[in-house]
Protein backbone atom coordinates (compact mmCIF):
# COMPACT_ATOMS: atom_id res chain seq x y z
CA UNK A 1 0.00 0.00 0.00
CA UNK A 2 1.22 3.72 -1.24
CA UNK A 3 1.61 6.28 1.90
CA UNK A 4 -1.52 8.01 -0.18
CA UNK A 5 -3.72 5.07 -0.20
CA UNK A 6 -3.12 4.46 3.62
CA UNK A 7 -6.21 4.62 5.63
CA UNK A 8 -6.65 5.53 8.99
CA UNK A 9 -7.64 3.41 11.82
CA UNK A 10 -11.32 4.09 13.05
CA UNK A 11 -11.36 1.51 15.74
CA UNK A 12 -9.51 -1.15 17.77
CA UNK A 13 -11.30 -4.28 18.80
CA UNK A 14 -10.43 -7.21 21.51
CA UNK A 15 -11.01 -9.74 19.34
CA UNK A 16 -9.49 -12.67 22.41
CA UNK A 17 -7.17 -12.57 24.86
CA UNK A 18 -4.41 -15.01 25.91
CA UNK A 19 -4.03 -15.38 29.83
CA UNK A 20 -2.18 -17.54 32.25
CA UNK A 21 -5.39 -18.05 34.73
CA UNK A 22 -5.52 -19.15 38.80
CA UNK A 23 -3.98 -22.10 38.17
CA UNK A 24 -1.18 -21.59 35.57
CA UNK A 25 -2.98 -22.56 32.94
CA UNK A 26 -2.61 -20.85 29.72
CA UNK A 27 -6.28 -19.93 28.63
CA UNK A 28 -7.23 -17.92 25.51
CA UNK A 29 -10.95 -15.86 26.48
CA UNK A 30 -13.19 -14.16 24.25
CA UNK A 31 -14.10 -10.29 24.09
CA UNK A 32 -17.23 -11.56 25.47
CA UNK A 33 -15.46 -12.61 28.87
CA UNK A 34 -13.79 -9.45 29.13
CA UNK A 35 -16.36 -7.76 30.64
CA UNK A 36 -15.57 -4.55 29.31
CA UNK A 37 -17.05 -1.80 30.70
CA UNK A 38 -16.45 2.10 31.18
CA UNK A 39 -13.06 2.25 33.58
CA UNK A 40 -13.57 -1.79 34.46
CA UNK A 41 -13.03 -5.28 32.86
CA UNK A 42 -12.84 -8.98 34.12
CA UNK A 43 -9.17 -8.70 34.80
CA UNK A 44 -9.74 -5.24 37.56
CA UNK A 45 -12.04 -8.23 39.70
CA UNK A 46 -9.67 -10.85 38.90
CA UNK A 47 -6.05 -9.69 39.66
CA UNK A 48 -4.26 -12.93 39.67
CA UNK A 49 -5.00 -13.70 36.19
CA UNK A 50 -1.52 -12.44 33.69
CA UNK A 51 -2.21 -11.07 30.07
CA UNK A 52 0.34 -12.90 27.76
CA UNK A 53 -1.02 -11.73 24.72
CA UNK A 54 -4.00 -10.11 22.90
CA UNK A 55 -5.72 -10.40 19.34
CA UNK A 56 -6.98 -7.17 17.97
CA UNK A 57 -9.08 -6.37 14.86
CA UNK A 58 -8.77 -3.34 13.16
CA UNK A 59 -11.63 -1.26 11.69
CA UNK A 60 -10.50 1.36 9.19
CA UNK A 61 -12.47 4.44 8.11
CA UNK A 62 -12.79 7.12 5.88
CA UNK A 63 -9.72 9.67 6.25
CA UNK A 64 -11.50 12.90 6.26
CA UNK A 65 -14.21 11.94 8.45
CA UNK A 66 -12.06 10.78 11.42
CA UNK A 67 -9.98 13.75 11.39
CA UNK A 68 -12.97 16.07 11.05
CA UNK A 69 -13.63 13.67 14.15
CA UNK A 70 -10.67 13.99 15.99
CA UNK A 71 -10.60 17.92 15.35
CA UNK A 72 -13.85 18.60 16.87
CA UNK A 73 -13.14 16.22 19.98
CA UNK A 74 -9.99 18.01 20.19
CA UNK A 75 -11.48 21.70 19.93
CA UNK A 76 -14.40 20.54 22.63
CA UNK A 77 -11.02 19.09 25.44
CA UNK A 78 -9.51 22.59 24.90
CA UNK A 79 -12.92 24.42 25.81
CA UNK A 80 -13.71 22.38 28.72
CA UNK A 81 -10.47 20.71 29.90
CA UNK A 82 -7.47 23.14 32.09
CA UNK A 83 -4.85 21.04 29.59
CA UNK A 84 -3.20 24.60 29.43
CA UNK A 85 -1.86 24.33 33.15
CA UNK A 86 -0.11 21.43 35.31
CA UNK A 87 -2.79 19.10 36.38
CA UNK A 88 -3.32 15.75 37.75
CA UNK A 89 -5.61 14.95 34.87
CA UNK A 90 -9.26 13.78 35.56
CA UNK A 91 -9.41 12.43 38.90
CA UNK A 92 -12.37 11.03 40.13
CA UNK A 93 -14.17 7.96 38.80
CA UNK A 94 -17.86 9.19 37.24
CA UNK A 95 -20.12 7.75 39.89
CA UNK A 96 -22.91 5.53 37.66
CA UNK A 97 -25.29 8.03 36.25
CA UNK A 98 -23.44 10.87 37.59
CA UNK A 99 -20.82 13.27 37.05
CA UNK A 100 -18.32 13.29 39.45
CA UNK A 101 -17.69 17.52 37.99
CA UNK A 102 -21.03 18.35 38.86
CA UNK A 103 -20.78 16.51 42.02
CA UNK A 104 -17.76 18.48 43.03
CA UNK A 105 -18.87 21.76 41.88
CA UNK A 106 -22.58 21.15 43.28
CA UNK A 107 -20.67 21.09 47.00
CA UNK A 108 -19.44 24.33 45.85
CA UNK A 109 -15.58 23.44 45.27
CA UNK A 110 -14.75 24.67 41.92
CA UNK A 111 -11.79 26.86 42.39
CA UNK A 112 -11.12 25.46 45.98
CA UNK A 113 -7.46 25.74 46.89
CA UNK A 114 -5.01 23.89 49.12
CA UNK A 115 -1.33 25.80 48.69
CA UNK A 116 -1.64 25.89 44.94
CA UNK A 117 -3.49 23.10 44.25
CA UNK A 118 -7.05 23.93 42.75
CA UNK A 119 -10.14 22.56 41.87
CA UNK A 120 -10.37 24.17 38.11
CA UNK A 121 -12.51 26.16 37.52
CA UNK A 122 -12.87 25.33 34.01
CA UNK A 123 -13.45 21.56 35.18
CA UNK A 124 -14.26 20.56 39.09
CA UNK A 125 -12.60 16.98 38.12
CA UNK A 126 -9.85 17.82 37.01
CA UNK A 127 -6.81 19.26 40.11
CA UNK A 128 -4.88 21.81 38.88
CA UNK A 129 -1.19 23.46 40.17
CA UNK A 130 -1.35 27.11 39.92
CA UNK A 131 1.46 27.54 41.63
CA UNK A 132 3.97 25.52 43.27
CA UNK A 133 1.96 22.80 45.07
CA UNK A 134 3.61 19.58 46.21
CA UNK A 135 2.10 16.21 46.08
CA UNK A 136 0.62 16.20 49.60
CA UNK A 137 -1.12 19.45 48.97
CA UNK A 138 -2.87 17.45 45.83
CA UNK A 139 -3.20 14.50 48.03
CA UNK A 140 -5.42 16.89 50.71
CA UNK A 141 -6.98 18.33 48.12
CA UNK A 142 -8.68 15.20 46.73
CA UNK A 143 -9.39 14.21 50.58
CA UNK A 144 -11.26 17.18 50.90
CA UNK A 145 -13.16 17.01 47.70
CA UNK A 146 -13.85 13.26 48.80
CA UNK A 147 -15.28 14.52 51.97
CA UNK A 148 -17.28 17.38 51.09
CA UNK A 149 -19.02 15.45 48.06
CA UNK A 150 -20.24 12.63 50.53
CA UNK A 151 -21.60 14.69 52.97
CA UNK A 152 -22.80 16.84 50.03
CA UNK A 153 -24.11 13.66 48.21
CA UNK A 154 -23.74 10.75 50.21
Amino acid sequence: MKPAELKLIESIIVENVEVINKDFEIVTMTKESLEFSYRDSFFKKNKNYIIVSAKLKLEFGDKDEILKLITKRRVKRLETQPLDMPSAGSVFRNPEGYSAGALIEQANLKGYNINGAEVSKKHANFIVNIGNAKGKDIVNLIEKVKSDVKKEHN
